[in-house]
């Protein structure tokens, strides 16, 4: 039996202040230590529904990073994002592309497209489908594509911060490149359960923590798992500029052959809002 939603929610009185606030962070500048190499990414925490206004957003990003010299290096980034949202029905997508060179070696190749709906049965309950389509040449990932929905649960929702939970059955699809590796052309159809909890906290005027941890085990093998926990502290300004640091850290407990199960990323950014 369900129990009853904590009653602190705090929807109307932050109303106003959250339709002021933009979504979106346009990133353009994204340093990483290690390429995240584990199979789950988080649309959470740009698809926040406790930053995110009412009616039709969105936002484009493009980064270059170019070097030359003893160090020939170019590196494109580009990511698109949209959103519709009324008081029970929101719509999401974000497609996102990445590719990089070095010395005339391609060292980075990924693309992504998500979609997801989530429909407000109340102010603490939703429910939410998506869809997913993924490519990785350094995952060696000729084609992942995933299907899935659930409840989402809003525990706490103030100025100070928020506490949301979800979890949904999802399908996915999954076909590697063939390149001489062990596995090469391996394909795999399994179902998982994609657990979330993501949490905000209001550290003091213009700064904010937000913590997001996803469990993904495979529902016919649970030592099958996929975990990826991100740490962002975000300061704004201004109303318009925002600056956030990032700490990633995934694990695949049967990534493909060659791929490593632990990898970090570690990444500064500089976002416009609108």
């Amino acid at each position: 039996m369900m129990a009853s939603p904590p009653q602190n929610i705090g929807f109307d009185s932050t109303r106003g202040q959250l339709r002021r606030v933009a979504p979106w962070l346009l990133v353009l500048v994204l340093l990483t230590s290690v390429e995240a190499a584990a199979q789950i990414v988080n649309v959470q925490a740009l698809f926040d529904e406790a930053t995110s206004p009412l009616g039709v957003s969105g936002a484009a990003e493009l980064s270059l990073d170019w070097r030359t010299g003893s160090t020939e290096l170019l590196v494109a980034r580009g990511t698109v994002l949209g959103q519709w949202r009324t008081e029970k029905h929101t719509l999401l997508g974000v497609v996102r592309g990445e590719y990089g060179y070095a010395q005339d070696t391609l060292i980075v190749s990924r693309f992504l497209e998500h979609a997801r709906y989530r429909y407000r049965f109340t102010p603490w309950l939703a429910g939410e489908t998506f869809l997913q389509h993924e490519l990785d040449a350094f995952r060696r990932l000729r084609l992942r594509g995933l299907a899935g929905a659930g409840p989402r649960f809003t525990l706490w929702s103030t100025e100070a911060g928020s506490l949301v939970l979800g979890a949904a059955v999802m399908l996915e699809y999954e076909q590697l490149r063939n390149d001489g590796e062990p596995d090469a052309g391996q394909e795999r159809l399994d179902p998982r359960l994609s657990s979330y909890v993501m949490g905000r906290v209001e550290l003091m005027k213009n700064m904010s923590l937000v913590e997001t941890l996803y469990v993904q085990p495979r529902l016919t093998q649970w030592r099958d798992v996929r975990v990826l926990n991100e740490t962002l502290l975000t300061v704004h300004p201004n109303e318009r500029f925002t600056f956030s640091m990032g700490f990633v850290l995934t694990y695949d407990a049967d990534p493909p052959a060659t791929v490593s199960r632990f990898d970090t990323q570690l990444r500064s950014s500089i976002g416009v809002k609108f």
